[in-house]
């Protein structure tokens, strides 16, 4: 046509008036000399982009013009006409995507395919795109899964199933979580959850710590639907899948849940089980959390008391103050506890709290001073800046960090349960030792590549983002780090991947539950 004669003597600016006047004309006739434009491109990306975007409008809604362009010779206008069929059309149109597919053998055109085909509605996409669920490619695995769930096909949900169970992560306890499983674990979550939770709910404490956390995290975004099938496991799961069905029903931040977890508490005999019920609860802002945590107040085991602890710094309200000042009043061997959980615990709302209602005010800070804790005495010094005035300015000199020595020795301690955190950090203290603390194994990690100068290093055994064999496995991979010994914390049913832990450089284990005497014994040991 004459907009495009002499098209490539023209200047870049006469070139692109050209091409802003074929698509705002909607000039469809030139459509066949701009495919062959796109497929031989003059070499200006400016115009090159603009005769991209110039043909993708002029197709719009020309089924016929972009069948014949899923022929083209040229892999680029293909890839366009793949495109632009993604808004949809008649069978014609899919059935010469489906024909395209199946010569296909590129990658991001297979891929690009499916995204298309997805958009077309009339059926019978499941036996086309099963197959592509094992490519080797995951960008066409991930489409294909997407494709296959919208169908919303039980047939689907039955392969997904079939693929995570003969993975090789399903098989092995030591290998990493591989996309397409992953892939396949989540878009279960699509699928109606009275066909998939049983079938999720038994990797809630499967072997392979990869696997698990992707689990894990599908069944805690599935929300309320799934907290009955998790209430059942924490009714006849064994004593792990408990803990972890606990932790999910707190993942979920259901007020449903905390009803769940209430209700189990006064059952849960095992103190792992009830460490998990209070964390779980610390999570879901409740009126039925607020009841169960403050009856908590009453729990012996001094790790408990401090899950109980952390949980309410995240509920803090004037009925739990009113609980807590007629706790500590009492001035029993309870209330020393209390006291001790909530400065180990550094729960500074309920610290700020405590000090403002003044009841037990003098009592509360000659606590915190008695402790060393140099963290915690560092949190409310700093807590009472914030609240200010006379009182709290002379009280903070009373919480003198001069009182509190220089530490021997360093720890680094990894654990997503900031509990678990807090107990170390009070041991920490007692001993007169430096700890410092992260939420999971990469942020361990992480930090020992800046600062590797530690005594000690105190791991979980199951965490997010890097589990605490992992960790170690890393940790033994540097040579200026092997001498560091490596105290994993562990349950008792997890014993059976003990020996796969001291294979990737443990160097000795503590069983949870434990107490302070428990746990300074063992330190000290590490140290002898």
């Amino acid at each position: 046509m004459d907009l495009l004669n002499d098209f490539a003597q023209k200047d870049m600016i006469e070139q692109i008036i050209c091409l802003d006047e074929i698509k705002e004309s909607r000039l469809v006739e030139a459509i066949p000399a701009l495919l062959n434009m796109y497929a031989n491109p003059l070499g200006d990306q400016a115009v090159d982009e603009m005769v991209y975007h110039t043909l993708f409008d002029l197709l719009a809604g020309r089924e016929q013009e972009i069948i014949a362009g899923l022929a083209h010779e040229s892999e680029a206008v293909r890839l366009l006409c793949i495109r632009r069929a993604a808004d949809g059309g008649s069978y014609l149109l899919k059935d010469a995507l489906v024909k395209l597919l199946g010569s296909a053998t590129d990658s991001e055109v297979i891929s690009e395919v499916i995204r298309a085909l997805v958009n077309y509605k009339e059926g019978g996409l499941t036996e086309i795109l099963l197959p592509y669920l094992k490519h080797e490619d995951y960008s066409v695995v991930a489409w294909a899964m997407r494709g296959l769930t919208g169908t919303h096909d039980p047939k689907v949900c039955d392969a997904l199933m079939t693929l995570v169970s003969e993975s090789r992560e399903v098989q092995s306890v030591d290998v990493g979580c591989d996309l397409r499983t992953a892939l396949a674990v989540e878009n279960l979550a699509s699928f109606p959850v009275e066909t998939t939770s049983g079938f999720l709910i038994g990797f809630i404490h499967h072997g392979n710590p990869s696997f698990r956390r992707v689990v894990i995290s599908t069944l805690a975004g599935m929300g309320e639907d799934i907290l009955p099938d998790l209430e059942k496991c924490l009714e006849t799961g064994d004593k792990d899948e408990k803990i972890m069905a606990a932790n999910v029903i707190g993942m979920t931040g259901k007020k449903r849940g905390a009803d769940i977890l209430v209700a189990h508490l006064e059952s849960a005999g095992d103190a792992n089980l009830k460490f998990a019920i209070y964390e779980a609860l610390g999570r879901i802002s409740s009126m039925r959390s607020v009841i169960g945590l403050t009856d908590g107040l009453a729990e012996g085991d001094d790790l408990v008391l401090i899950a109980v602890m952390t949980a309410l710094d995240h509920q803090c309200n004037p009925g739990v103050v009113k609980v807590l000042n007629e706790t500590i009043a009492r001035g029993d061997a309870q209330s020393g506890r209390v006291l001790s959980a909530l400065i180990t615990s550094h729960a500074r709302q309920l610290f700020a709290a405590l000090y403002k209602d003044g009841g037990q005010r003098g009592t509360l800070l000659s606590a915190v001073r008695k402790s060393g804790d140099h963290e915690a005495i560092g949190a409310f010094r700093a807590e009472l800046a914030k609240i200010g005035g006379e009182q709290a300015a002379k009280d903070i000199q009373f919480l003198s960090l001069a009182d509190v020595g220089a530490k021997e020795k360093r720890i680094l301690a990894a654990d997503d349960s900031k509990a678990m955190l807090f107990f170390y950090k009070g041991v920490a203290a007692d001993l007169g030792m430096e700890l410092v603390t992260v939420e999971d194994g990469k942020k361990a990690f992480d930090y020992l590549q800046i600062d590797s100068e530690f005594d000690l290093i105190i791991t979980d055994m199951n965490m997010p983002n890097m589990d605490g064999i992992e960790l170690t496995r890393e940790i033994r991979k540097k040579a200026e780090w092997a001498a560091i010994p490596v105290l994993m914390a562990t349950t008792e049913s997890e014993k059976t991947q003990a020996e796969l832990a001291r294979q990737a450089g443990v160097t000795d284990f503590i069983t949870k539950p434990f107490s302070k005497d428990d746990f300074k014994a063992k330190v000290g040991q590490m140290f002898a």
